[in-house]
């Protein structure tokens, strides 16, 4: 389950996922505005998540570096989720979203 946080804006309702205000290591990805992706980079379960993990420790590399590029090796639109400048919320609720961690393959090709 996700709070997913409804904000009025210049461009529309925009629906943003929020992880709170303590999330460490965690991020959600967008797929053209869509959430598609959580990484969690202390999951040991997951291929994907340990190899963003290890990137990310070696600090060669940022999320934002990584998401970038994917997105050039893979021709994706993915981005990271910002809240808006203004926040007037419309409405918050509990969401129960099927978010999976990135691709193991687009991961291991980032060097």
């Amino acid at each position: 389950m996700y709070r997913v946080t409804t904000y009025y804006s210049i461009k529309g309702l925009i629906k943003f996922v929020d992880l709170g205000d303590f999330t460490y290591g965690e991020w959600i990805v967008y797929d053209n505005k869509i959430p598609k992706y959580h990484i969690n980079s202390f999951n040991k379960d997951s291929n994907s998540d340990i190899l963003i993990n290890s990137l990310l420790e070696s600090k060669k590399v940022t999320i934002e570096s990584i998401i970038n590029k994917i997105n050039i090796e893979q021709g994706t639109k993915l981005s990271l989720g910002n809240r808006p400048l203004i926040e007037l919320i419309k409405k918050s609720e509990m969401v129960n979203l099927e978010l999976t961690p990135l691709p193991e393959h687009w991961i291991k090709t980032i060097d």
